[in-house]
């Protein structure tokens, strides 16, 4: 389980280091959208953000993103008695997986071949915080209670951190090159223990 305060304590100050180091900065604002595999792939989610990324010299880079995150899938599970019965089969109970999310995302870019080309092919790594409310499928539980085994929803909600890494590429298009066009795969992990593996689409203007 990774430590909600430092992870928190460390994006917070990356964000306000670079964001007050760069005035001068060559610079782009890049918006993103595409789709996320919520754990091992439950379930799809949207994924879009604003993005700032100054850069610095040629080969690194930063991103500061605000990102929202949501999805759901409807299903059934089979729910038994908590209390063993027998002949006792089983229900099919409806439910509705569902992450929604938003959280403010930094990242450090290293660019190996340069980001003064007109293909640009960054790595990047970094951390986030956020707000997230996930329902999962239907769980059984001992009740110290009431006294015996229950069925609930599953349901995690609150605020989170975690680590992210990304391969990103993208194409300088126009006489100029000051539109980027291209896309970014990543995968993000919290302190909840929620994976997103995520594509998406990007468009941005320098500046």
């Amino acid at each position: 389980m990774l430590n909600f305060y430092k992870v928190a304590g460390l994006v917070a100050a990356l964000c306000v280091s670079s964001l007050s180091a760069v005035a001068q900065r060559p610079a782009s604002i890049q918006l993103g959208v595409g789709s996320a595999l919520v754990g091992t792939g439950d379930y799809k989610a949207l994924k879009a953000h604003v993005e700032y990324a100054p850069l610095f010299g040629r080969h690194l880079g930063t991103g500061t993103r605000l990102a929202f995150i949501g999805g759901s899938r409807e299903s059934f599970s089979t729910v038994f008695d908590p209390i063993p019965r027998p002949g006792s089969t089983g229900i099919n109970v409806p439910y509705a997986m569902t992450y929604q999310a938003a959280n403010l995302e930094h990242e450090f870019y290293l660019y190996p071949f340069g980001n003064n080309r007109q293909v640009l092919f960054a790595v990047g790594g970094g951390g986030y915080v956020g707000y997230s409310n996930r329902y999962g499928a239907p769980q059984t539980r001992w009740d110290a209670g009431l006294g015996g085994a229950v069925n609930y929803l599953e349901h995690e909600q609150g605020v989170h951190a975690g680590y992210m890494l990304s391969l990103n590429l993208d194409v300088a298009l126009g006489i100029d090159r000051q539109w980027l066009a291209g896309g970014k795969a990543s995968f993000q992990n919290d302190t909840f223990g929620n994976t997103l593996a995520t594509l998406q689409l990007k468009v941005g203007r320098r500046f």
